[in-house]
């Protein structure tokens, strides 16, 4: 079996393993976390800030430029190409809009003292956090220069505050230079490396300066073996008291009043039979 394939098969079954063992909204009975599926995960309005962001997006599709591609993290399982357009990047890597709001949703109801992304890519993930509240110090980083320079470009078109902070450098350098060293509540969004030794050790880093109530996400906790180890010992971290699997994010919860659950959430259509009887 080729290595595309058993990537591929792994993905399948991972899949099907996580919907298996998936819960829905009515499993969940945690206020607060009634509170974060009520305001976050079901919530569907629509907010001005996505029309704003979709016309960046349509920028984008429209640029063919390319772009230097580097090797910072785990490698790529769907190219081997050194260079890609501006709009192929976008188009594959950027968050898609689901997510995105997924992002803004939860940035709205956390209300953090700040934000740390790692992982910008060409920006689109960052607006959606810095739109939901402009007044937020957001610090984002990025590996690649040429990556990052797509990213200030969205910045200026989406007219982004000066609270949005770029950095260009490997994660494990800025950690260790450039976090601030303030206790916050801390919204953290780790989608850049995706190995397992590496997660772990960000999410300490981070871990040192948030708060109780903080949020870390972690993102692709489904996309390799390593990445699954990782996010299973994340769980068990003494600080993490609960944690939420929405498949393509993972969500820790540090407040110490949860003592659990740790599970995985999945719409209620589809698992229809899981409506509170059963």
């Amino acid at each position: 079996m080729g290595d595309r394939l058993r990537y591929w098969f792994f993905r399948l079954t991972s899949a099907l393993r996580w919907y298996l063992g998936a819960s829905t909204r009515y499993d969940v009975h945690s206020p607060f976390l009634t509170g974060f599926v009520r305001e976050v995960y079901r919530d569907d309005r629509v907010y001005y800030a996505f029309s704003r962001i979709a016309e960046i997006r349509a920028y984008w599709r429209q640029q063919r430029q390319t772009v230097g591609l580097m090797q910072l993290g785990a490698p790529s399982r769907t190219t081997t190409a050194r260079q890609r357009t501006a709009a192929s990047l976008v188009s594959t890597n950027a968050i898609d809009d689901r997510c995105g709001r997924f992002l803004f949703r939860l940035t709205l109801w956390l209300r953090p003292e700040r934000i740390v992304e790692l992982g910008t890519n060409a920006g689109i993930s960052t607006l959606y956090l810095h739109l939901a509240d402009t007044r937020t110090p957001l610090l984002t980083v990025e590996g690649n220069g040429e990556v990052a320079a797509l990213a200030r470009t969205t910045f200026t078109r989406a007219a982004a505050t000066a609270e949005v902070r770029s950095f260009t450098a490997t994660f494990t350098d800025w950690l260790s230079r450039d976090l601030p060293t303030e206790p916050a509540r801390v919204l953290a969004f780790l989608d850049g490396d995706h190995r397992y030794g590496p997660t772990l050790d960000y999410v300490q880093r981070l871990l040192d300066t948030a708060t109780d109530e903080s949020i870390i996400v972690v993102a692709d906790i489904h996309w390799s073996p390593g990445m699954e180890r990782a996010w299973a010992e994340l769980r068990q971290h003494p600080r993490v008291t609960a944690s939420v699997d929405v498949y393509h994010f993972g969500l820790l919860f540090l407040r110490p009043e949860l003592r659990g659950p740790h599970l995985s959430l999945i719409r209620t259509r589809f698992k229809p039979w899981r409506i509170g009887f059963f």
